[in-house]
């Protein structure tokens, strides 16, 4: 992929994550809609942790079916790792994750996907920090992006270090976790989400729900969220898209999340 290296541009990253089970439906949008409008900004690389899978069996979704687990090489990417899935689990203690609740209520299946992808992205934000970018994307390769990133990468090549976007619907109790736009600090505070589940399920008591636990992140890494209107929606392995609900947080819970990520700060570095 295109990497000019000239001083006056930019560095923009794009860090894909997870699995790659529809990305022959995906990948137009995610062409069309991540990757040219990061070329036309800064010089462009894209990263990738991915699962080789070869079937996928998720009751809750209705998906039961074989996966070319070759098709990650559509995207082209310039640093690709793969990964047997289940190694993680065991990382994570999942045992010990389920034994404080299951915020899913499917028998932990759902559970055992979030760690999957939280892990993901810990990886792909480890090799994008070896860059060290300027803008960074994190995009799920399973997701149709409706919506051009053009505007929202541009603000990142001067918005302060402490802001990412995220996507201004389905705040579930924290904050939307699809896909973030960022600078390289506000990234990899989002990629190291991981390494918290421990210290998040201490403090709570559990479950651990992935909205919830990403707005605890951020405010623990002192990362401020804006929502940004950027519309995705999940395709399964079959082609078939996702039913969601893209209304728009109110002005009333942004700002009570803002709010609360101020004061966390304030107070975090009274502490310290």
């Amino acid at each position: 992929m295109q990497d000019i290296k000239s001083p006056e541009r930019p560095r923009i990253a794009i860090g894909f994550f997870g699995i790659t089970r529809s990305l022959k439906w995906t990948l137009p949008s995610i062409q069309k809609n991540i990757i040219k409008p990061a070329q036309e900004l800064g010089a462009t690389r894209l990263f990738a942790h991915l699962y080789l899978q070869d079937h996928i069996d998720n009751p809750r979704t209705g998906e039961r079916q074989s996966l070319d687990p070759n098709d990650y090489h559509l995207l082209q990417c310039d640093e690709v790792e793969l990964e047997k899935p289940g190694n993680c689990l065991n990382e994570a203690n999942y045992d010990w994750v389920l034994s404080h609740g299951d915020a899913f209520f499917d028998q932990g299946k759902s559970l055992s996907n979030l760690i999957h992808q939280l892990h993901s992205l810990q990886q792909v934000g480890k090799m994008i920090d070896e860059w060290k970018p300027d803008v960074v994307i994190l995009a799920r390769p399973d997701l149709t992006y409706h919506d051009n990133l053009h505007d929202e990468i541009k603000k990142y090549i001067r918005q302060p270090k402490d802001y990412i976007s995220i996507p201004n619907w389905q705040w579930f109790g924290g904050v939307n976790d699809r896909f973030a736009i960022g600078g390289r600090e506000s990234c990899l505070a989002y990629t190291k989400r991981f390494n918290l589940i421990r210290t998040y399920l201490e403090k709570t008591g559990g479950p651990l729900p992935a909205e919830r636990f990403l707005r605890y992140s951020l405010n623990h890494y002192g990362i401020i969220a804006k929502p940004m209107r950027v519309r995705a929606s999940r395709i399964r392995s079959n082609g078939e898209s996702a039913i969601e609900n893209f209304s728009p947080i109110s002005i009333g819970k942004y700002l009570k999340r803002t709010i609360e990520s101020r004061i966390y700060n304030l107070t975090k570095k009274f502490r310290t």
